[in-house]
């Protein structure tokens, strides 16, 4: 398609003819000749008008012509015979020039060929004989994304007002069931961010609640939309922020590790982060009993869970795990790393406590004060980063109000992070558990 589809036997003659090499080298021949006096340029202005008037009457290329681009197309890009004379052709054109070429995603394989839900968009491993992912969800684990997307369903059941959008995301973000069951309270906004933020905080206006699943890599397209559009509107949508912090081998540029940074000097706004399944859907819970813009976080990756009761949490409250009586040392984190460090502190059984600090925004300032009157050693961890992260809230706080904690910051300084495995990337940026526990006895040792 060019702007629709094009049909009929004279759309693919044209464009076998203008991949023709006799045919190109006779035009630019004339165009040399006739432009050699007046007289030649004005029989070239009008056999090009002329030209031009024909290709728009059979073939619908007018948009390029308005951008001032020769259109060569539709060309089956799984045929090398019409393949390689329109590159050849596009090689030696004078000026700029779109080729269409049409492929099926797949090719040749049949599991990919066949697949109409995204899921070989991005891979891991499979065996090649049957198209099995070897890779198969642990039983009694879900994907973070799954997750959230069932509990979102289990809120709709009960709540018609609330509403689904992506950014075309469906599969990724595992909201099939959820389009399913209401295709009329679910919206796929194709890959425009900016129009979801835009149509969800219009949903808002009208009294409905809308959830946008949204990648964290993708939320700084549509930064303007959650700025202007929601939160000085101040208006209740639920953003599900997934693929939040690395993401492995999904590539250097999909890294979720600056949303909040990007979301924490927005007025208005909520942002949390869930330590586990259990925690996730109470803080979608909340989200939905909450009239503020409300941001929730959540990484790639599967976690256990179970069937429970979602339940209210008090917003920017954080909680404290491991020895909370004993302690000589303090670890502030969030998200999954939570429940891991604290299993390790009890394992080795070291003086640690270990706050959740599940909400970037507001802080727990009781527990902040509270804390500063300890006057013991922290290590903020945080896996994203630094900038305008946990550990800059932290500082933030304590700054503008006079207090005072010894603190050790943990997480991604000022560079980009690049393609690899998460385990890989973590020790080369110097944010893997081990490096936090090498620090954590090296502090409890002084």
């Amino acid at each position: 398609m060019s702007i629709s589809k094009n049909v009929g036997a004279l759309s693919h003659s044209f464009t076998r003819l203008r991949s023709d090499k006799n045919y190109n080298l006779i035009k630019t021949n004339m165009k040399r000749s006739l432009s050699k006096n007046n007289m030649g340029k004005a029989i070239l202005s009008s056999l090009s008008n002329i030209k031009d008037h024909f290709k728009e009457s059979v073939i619908d290329f007018g948009i390029f012509k308005e951008f001032g681009l020769e259109y060569l197309g539709p060309i089956n890009g799984h045929n090398f015979k019409e393949l390689i004379p329109a590159l050849e052709t596009a090689k030696y054109h004078d000026g700029p020039i779109v080729v269409h070429v049409i492929t099926k995603k797949g090719k040749g394989y049949l599991p990919c060929e066949d697949d109409i839900n995204g899921i070989w968009h991005g891979i891991g491993p499979f065996n090649p004989a049957t198209g099995k992912l070897l890779n198969d969800t642990p039983k009694n684990c879900k994907s973070w994304s799954a997750i959230m997307a069932d509990d979102l369903l289990k809120l709709a059941d009960n709540n018609e007002d609330i509403l689904c959008l992506t950014p075309a995301m469906i599969a990724g973000s595992k909201l099939e069931k959820f389009f399913a069951k209401y295709p009329f309270r679910s919206f796929d906004c194709g890959i425009a961010e900016e129009h979801a933020a835009t149509f969800a905080a219009s949903l808002a206006l009208s009294g409905k609640r809308p959830f946008l699943a949204i990648y964290s890599s993708f939320l700084q397209r549509c930064y303007d939309q959650i700025n202007h559009d929601i939160c000085r509107m101040d208006l209740p949508v639920v953003i599900g922020i997934d693929r939040a912090g690395l993401v492995g081998n999904d590539g250097d540029t999909h890294h979720g590790v600056f949303d909040i940074g990007i979301l924490r000097p927005l007025p208005n706004i909520i942002i949390a982060q869930p330590k586990d399944a259990q925690e996730a859907g109470n803080l979608l819970f909340t989200a939905f009993n909450t009239n503020h813009p409300f941001a929730i976080r959540y990484p790639k990756g599967t976690i256990n869970y179970s069937e429970s009761k979602m339940e209210n949490v008090e917003i920017g409250t954080w909680t404290k795990h491991g020895d909370i009586n004993n302690y000589k040392l303090i670890v502030m984190t969030y998200g999954e790393d939570v429940d891991k460090i604290v299993s390790k502190v009890e394992i080795n059984n070291l003086p640690v406590m270990v706050i959740n600090c599940r909400f970037f925004k507001p802080l727990d300032n009781n527990m902040l004060e509270s804390l500063a009157k300890d006057n013991k050693k922290v290590i903020i961890y945080e896996t994203d980063m630094l900038a305008g992260g946990l550990s800059s809230a932290i500082l933030e706080y304590l700054n503008d109000h006079n207090l005072n904690m010894d603190i050790e910051r943990i997480g991604i300084k000022d560079n980009y992070v690049t393609f690899g495995a998460n385990s890989l990337l973590r020790k080369e940026q110097h944010i893997d558990i081990n490096y936090l526990f090498d620090k954590i006895n090296d502090l409890l040792m002084r």
